[in-house]
């Protein structure tokens, strides 16, 4: 299910479902563990006792607030209007809703505000306690080292009533069901499995308004809590509001892309979304979105090194070379002694889940897929173009670089092909043309940054070992009788299913897009990848991933990424018309906050898997400076 408006600050990321339920709250040093557990916290209005839970029916419109990271949401209940700023503080962990009422009506209004809280604290209800704290009438939830205070405030007063309770328990819904009849039971403590509700009343005059805010406060500890909950005033919410809004417009306007609005929007917005997924010790995870645990039990919030690559080449060409910076620092503790990644990385960079094995078919062999090694080499060639910072790329030259590139070099076969390894759609075991790409690259890459430093020996050595990788695959991957490269080789059998993965070989720049080997390869895409019913590129031919209906003739679902490497091709040969229809297309099927799902229902042209795609947004931030660059240069 889409997520909507993410919003945090490295260590606190929130996250809203379509019916305006906050759904995901990670925090920890690491913004590592949901604390909601996917489950949402209810949001109910009152208008003159007739109570009712908001939900995607009541609501105008969801988006971020004139080019910063503060969600905007609009909605409507029996005529009184609601306009909400959410955000999270950008020094402080605390989610905050500023909530404007508006009485459209000729008469005075009474309005009640029901907010659930819904916590399972580290992932998991046992064992929680949620209390009324009296002493600045807060309710806090709380397990181990994590504390969370609840609370509202406006000019005058705070919430008037409460409730704390079992949920999903011995028959018990939660205290969510107390509000309904728009009065609360006024429990004080409960433990095990708990949630809690606030509500917050108010009397509008006829045509007035009035303010209000909800907030959670998270902490590590009992005394952090209390401390700063001291730091809770009205006019402190107004300077945080203030402070949050003026970072993240200085912040986004640091690269403007200085196209057409549409353009300027969604550019904005992916760098929010990219941005709000990157915590304090530089983990880039591929999506906040934790609804595949309920068919998957498991979730993409993980640190894909593949994924976080081209998230930090986005940060880098737009201009924002800090968070960048974080993920090569976080590489550099994370990989492995022997110089590759590992499939995937938690939040705080431990291993994480993975279902790539250590032995198959009687023999040993890496749980890898070797690209995502190759892309960080990739990001940091990209960071020392854009910013020529010597010193810092020197330092990734000793810990990080030559150790990536050594590995590389070393897990080849005589005739110069990378060894074996997963491809980038984590499915089959070979050496895939993706690989191949990357590889090169990379190690043409690690023969500049040898030179630079005079490294010549090294140098040499990597580049020698990139041209023969590169004239070997010349030699066995392209079919005449098909008109394309093959996607992959295991032993001497190449797989030609065609695959919108040998767009790589140009996007990486390995071969010329001018190559007429190349221009048949892509022409076979477009031509056979192309999806009839709602337009897009699939990721290849057969593709069932994630099918919703396999009755219609399609290649599969089409997918953002595949078809913006498409549009990066269009840009290299200079038909940007074409490649604008691609980014067209990409920016049509995002939804109106700009959130950009992996994948598209080709019947529905809806979000399918996790949305937002960490991956999609990154590739279209790279492409959209790509054409931008591309027009500015009249081509």
């Amino acid at each position: 299910m889409v997520r909507y408006i993410p919003i945090g600050n490295g260590a606190l990321l929130v996250s809203f479902n379509e019916n305006y339920n906050l759904t995901d709250f990670y925090f920890s040093k690491e913004m590592a563990e949901n604390h909601s557990a996917g489950k949402p916290f209810k949001y109910g209005v009152s208008v003159e006792n007739r109570f009712q839970w908001i939900n995607k029916n009541y609501i105008v419109s969801k988006d971020y607030f004139d080019h910063t990271m503060v969600g905007i949401v609009k909605y409507n209940v029996d005529n009184i209007n609601f306009e909400d700023e959410n955000f999270v503080d950008i020094y402080k962990n605390i989610y905050i809703r500023r909530t404007r009422i508006i009485n459209n009506t000729d008469k005075k209004k009474n309005i009640k505000l029901f907010f659930h809280q819904n916590f399972s604290i580290y992932g998991t209800n046992i064992g929680d306690t949620a209390f009324y704290y009296p002493y600045n009438n807060s309710i806090v939830h709380y397990k181990g080292r994590r504390y969370f205070m609840i609370s509202t405030i406006d000019s005058s007063t705070s919430f008037d009533q409460y409730s704390v309770g079992i949920k999903d328990f011995n028959g018990l819904a939660g205290t969510w069901k107390d509000a309904e009849d728009n009065e609360l039971a006024m429990n004080t403590i409960a433990t095990g499995s708990v949630d809690s509700i606030i509500r917050h009343s108010v009397d509008i005059g006829a045509g007035d308004s009035h303010i209000l805010y909800y907030y959670i406060a998270a902490a590590r500890d009992r005394k952090s809590l209390f401390d700063f909950s001291k730091e809770i005033t009205l006019e402190n919410m107004d300077r945080m509001l203030n402070r949050t809004e003026n970072f993240w417009e200085l912040w986004v306007s640091k690269s403007p892309l200085d196209l057409d609005n549409d353009l300027n929007e969604i550019f904005k917005k992916s760098l929010f979304i990219i941005r709000s997924h990157i915590n304090d010790v530089g983990a880039i995870l591929a999506s906040s979105d934790s609804e595949i645990l309920r068919s998957n039990m498991d979730s993409y919030y993980y640190a894909w090194p593949r994924d976080a690559a081209y998230a930090a080449i986005a940060m880098i060409m737009a201009d924002h070379n800090d968070p960048a910076k974080l993920f090569f620092d976080f590489c550099i503790k994370t990989i492995s002694e022997d110089g590759y990644f590992y499939h995937k990385y938690n939040p705080d960079g431990k291993i994480a889940s993975s279902w790539l094995p250590y032995y198959m078919d009687g023999k040993r062999i890496l749980p890898i897929q070797e690209d995502e090694s190759a892309l960080v080499i990739i990001a940091a060639w990209h960071y020392y173009t854009y910013y020529n910072d010597i010193e810092y790329i020197s330092y990734l030259y000793q810990y990080l670089i030559t150790k990536i590139a050594d590995f590389l070099y070393n897990f080849t076969y005589d005739n110069g092909l990378p060894r074996e390894s997963w491809d980038l759609w984590e499915e089959r075991y070979g050496t895939s043309t993706y690989a191949v790409a990357t590889v090169h690259s990379a190690l043409k890459f690690a023969s500049k940054f040898a030179e630079m430093f005079n490294d010549n020996d090294l140098s040499l050595k990597y580049s020698k070992r990139a041209d023969l990788m590169l004239e070997t695959f010349k030699s066995k991957y392209y079919s005449d009788l098909t008109g394309y490269y093959g996607r992959s080789m295991n032993g001497e059998k190449v797989d030609f299913t065609l695959d919108s993965s040998i767009l790589s070989l140009v996007n990486f720049g390995v071969l010329s897009p001018d190559d007429p080997l190349i221009k048949s390869s892509v022409d076979n895409i477009y031509k056979n990848l192309w999806v009839s019913n709602s337009g897009g590129i699939a990721r290849y031919e057969g593709d069932f991933y994630q099918r919703m209906d396999t009755s219609h003739n399609i290649p599969g679902n089409p997918w953002i990424i595949t078809t913006l490497w498409l549009a990066d091709y269009y840009i290299k040969i200079n038909d940007l018309g074409k490649a604008k229809q691609l980014i067209d297309w990409v920016i049509a099927h995002s939804e109106a906050s700009g959130i950009l799902s992996e994948q598209i229902d080709p019947v529905t042209g809806k979000p399918i898997s996790v949305s937002p795609l960490i991956w999609s947004h990154a590739q279209l931030v790279i492409e959209l400076i790509n054409y931008k660059n591309a027009v500015k240069n009249g081509k």
